[in-house]
């Protein structure tokens, strides 16, 4: 049990309180379920669904545009380099792929902690971005 502040009143509360004991504040929504949270991020993690699922939407955003942004630029790095190798296709492909690769390492890692704290649903849907 680790002791935590409270974001409203910065009360001391227990870490596995569902909200503060002096104002009710709640970090996390428990309307959410875990099990459609780890469908969405099976599914559709890639895109950031289920950030978005979760309320943590400033970060599913930049998932989504990391991914749609590796996705755009790869393409036209294949396109650019059927004519001649030029440097516009290789910042496409140097920022592309990366941008892909990172998005899945991304997902992967939300993936694993989820199944770390499956039976812990307030370390998912906390309030942080």
């Amino acid at each position: 049990m680790v002791m935590i502040y409270c974001r409203e009143c910065g009360a001391r509360h227990s870490d596995k309180a569902k909200a503060c004991p002096k104002c009710g504040y709640a970090a996390f929504n428990v309307d959410k379920s875990v099990a459609v949270y780890l469908v969405l991020l099976w599914l559709f993690g890639m895109f950031g669904a289920h950030r978005f699922y979760a309320g943590k939407t400033k970060s599913a955003i930049v998932i989504l545009l990391m991914f749609l942004g590796g996705i755009l630029l790869y393409p036209m790095a294949i396109l650019s380099f059927m004519g001649r190798a030029d440097s516009f296709g290789i910042l496409c492909l140097c920022v592309g792929v990366p941008a892909i690769i990172a998005t899945g390492i991304w997902v992967f890692v939300d993936f694993i902690v989820a199944l770390c704290n499956i039976k812990h649903p307030e370390k998912i849907f906390a309030d942080n971005q």
